[in-house]
């Protein structure tokens, strides 16, 4: 009678033991489970936001581009700017562009726009002044489109070959007919993107 209750009584110290095994091989596997989602969650994120910025960059240069009008811009002193500055060492690019907005009346409004792309501490930034005549104070609207773009620089295509500046200056200047804006991505290496310049007028 009593072997039948030592048999009744319960788990052994050895089935306990390879119990508790079991249990934190169970739990080490989802924990490194866990991980690895929350890792390759992380990664994926990383890399949506590294394309987003590339799309960004290549559908903000191709839509000013596109809009480009050769009208010069004044500084506060009434010198007058080029009407297109590129890969300037104080300015990569410069330029004006039309912009269309919403206009109760007729619809639709074009209305004229100073765009600027700098690179700043390694970001590539847009800035852009419905003014564009400067004067002291003003002030422009900025945006990040790469924040980390390595050696970022412009390149200008003037119908033959790729060139690393283009300053058109007064009336009937041509502004090149394709830019390349070259960065590097940590995530994508050397990214090149080309965009056509419109016509100006």
């Amino acid at each position: 009678m009593s072997e039948a209750r030592a048999h009744e009584s319960g788990f052994t110290l050895v089935e306990a033991l390879v119990s508790l095994f079991v249990f934190s091989l169970i739990a080490a596997g989802s924990v490194l489970m866990l991980t690895q989602s929350v890792d390759t969650q992380r990664r994926v994120s990383e890399a949506e936001i590294s394309l987003r910025e590339v799309q960004n960059a290549r559908a903000l240069l191709a839509a000013d581009l596109a809009q480009y009008v050769g009208r010069e811009v004044r500084e506060p002193d009434g010198r007058g700017r080029p009407r297109f500055i590129g890969g300037d060492a104080d300015t990569p690019l410069a330029f004006v562009r039309a912009a269309g907005e919403p206009d109760p009346d007729r619809g639709a409004a074009t209305r004229l726009a100073f765009v600027e792309y700098d690179f700043d501490e390694g970001a590539i930034v847009r800035r852009t002044r419905t003014r564009l005549d400067r004067v002291e104070e003003s002030e422009m609207a900025e945006r990040v489109i790469v924040a980390d773009a390595g050696e970022a620089r412009f390149e200008f295509f003037d119908g033959v070959t790729w060139r690393e500046q283009w300053l058109a200056g007064g009336a009937g200047a041509s502004p090149p007919r394709a830019v390349a804006l070259v960065f590097t991505s940590a995530r994508y290496g050397e990214i090149r993107i080309e965009a056509l310049v419109g016509l100006g007028a």
